[in-house]
């Protein structure tokens, strides 16, 4: 588990709304809009470009109200899509065409990195608007809004990463061909590694290879399931990360993260912003 404190995401709910003009973001993609099936892992993380803390402070716990549709079954399709902020951050809205978001998404992380939000579904208000349906990295797991499609630019996601846990392995997949592959240590039975879908939410260098989270991390946009948020130092982010020990390797035995040994790093530490994540039981 990642034991790092990070700022919740802003509440401050804009005054005004513009209006919409259109498929833009979603023509830009040149394509329908797909669900894919992907997960959180466990993780920890330490810090590159921005140290961790000796002693982390405790982030307050944030429970924006969830969308009203959240429980609508989701469509399939061809492909995984991504949604990234324009400004600063990002309306999240209930429901498509809704005049008030219920809340104001950073579009980066801590480490100044542009958020990708997973897209789920696509639809038209009354006056013809583009909305999206997009998963939210923000704690308790299962947050789902409507952005307005002209607040974001939307791309096609060219890899993924799959983790079986009942393997304990993890590939990554760039355009359908498996170029990278590791066995993996998973989450305890006490703090089990929660199957679901995520996407890659902060990537960067720890500077301590032989420290708990091995030489890199691939934080994610989940967190843990088992853990109280108020018995930890911060909320408990899900992450891919590194370790120095190479016994760990499909040993159940972290707080829910993946790690993945310091050799085998190299395959995987550069995948994209937003690389889908799909952990399978």
């Amino acid at each position: 588990m990642w034991p790092v404190s990070l700022p919740a995401p802003s509440l401050d709910v804009p005054d005004q709304r513009r209006h919409h003009r259109g498929m833009r973001g979603v023509r830009a993609a040149g394509t329908t809009i797909a669900l894919v099936l992907a997960v959180s892992c466990g993780g920890g993380g330490g810090g590159a470009g921005r140290p961790v803390p000796a002693e982390p402070v405790r982030e307050p716990v944030v429970r924006p109200a969830p969308p009203a549709d959240a429980a609508t079954p989701l469509p399939t399709g061809r492909g995984t899509f991504l949604a990234a902020p324009l400004a600063g951050t990002v309306a999240v809205h209930a429901a498509p065409g809704t005049t008030t978001p219920y809340m104001s998404l950073d579009a980066q992380n801590p480490w100044r990195q542009r958020l990708q939000l997973l897209i789920l579904d696509g639809a038209r208000d009354d006056d013809g608007g583009a909305w999206l349906r997009v998963q939210l990295p923000i704690w308790p797991n299962g947050q789902e809004g409507w952005v307005d499609a002209d607040d974001v630019t939307v791309s096609k996601a060219p890899e993924r990463i799959v983790v079986d846990l009942s393997r304990r392995r993890l590939l990554r997949f760039r355009d359908g061909a498996v170029v990278a592959r590791a066995s993996v240590a998973i989450g305890k039975p006490s703090t089990p590694t929660p199957p679901g879908r995520y996407v890659i939410w902060a990537r960067f260098a720890t500077g301590h290879p032989s420290g708990p989270y091995g030489s890199f991390v691939l934080g994610l946009s989940g967190f843990s399931e088992s853990i109280d948020p108020a018995e930890w130092p911060g909320l408990p982010r899900l992450a891919i990360h590194g370790t120095d020990d190479p016994s760990d390797a499909g040993q159940a035995v972290s707080s829910g993260c993946i790690r993945v040994p310091n050799a085998l790093l190299r395959g995987i530490r550069d995948v994209p912003m937003g690389t889908p994540v799909v952990i399978r039981a």
